[in-house]
């Protein structure tokens, strides 16, 4: 028998080490096992540790995929007193392909409830706008 993470992926609830389901959520852990890695980083947008999601922001960051900046927008704004995290979610973006994804992301950032994290999203709206770089 397979060895699981003592943590269900889908609900970040503590398990037996050989579960097969996870006994809050229902998670089947072979199925969580055979997702793809995007749909992975994705989840762990939402884990309550704070190094988890970071980790996550910054894979995702690296993968510049469009389809993913509208969960990092969201991950930044459901932890509005992680400061850190919100500047690395717009530092990540800031340096993405020209997308509307891209920038609708940094323009939800720029109403964020920490000051420096509005401030360093409104600032690269505006150096991606001065560089032509905001998608029209």
């Amino acid at each position: 028998m397979a060895r699981h993470p003592e943590i269900c992926p889908a609900c970040f609830a503590r398990l037996e080490a050989e579960a097969k389901r996870c006994p809050r959520c229902g998670a089947l852990m072979a199925e969580l096992s055979a997702r793809d890695y995007r749909e992975k980083l994705l989840r762990a947008l939402m884990h309550p540790l704070a190094e988890v999601r970071m980790r996550a922001v910054i894979a995702l960051g690296l993968r510049a995929e469009p389809e993913t900046a509208d969960a990092l927008a969201q991950c930044a704004l459901s932890h509005p007193t992680d400061v850190v995290e919100g500047l690395e979610v717009v530092e990540r973006l800031r340096d993405w392909p020209k997308t509307e994804a891209r920038d609708a992301a940094l323009i939800r950032l720029s109403a964020h409830p920490s000051r420096l994290v509005r401030r360093a999203a409104a600032r690269a709206c505006s150096i991606i706008a001065n560089r032509g770089l905001i998608h029209a």
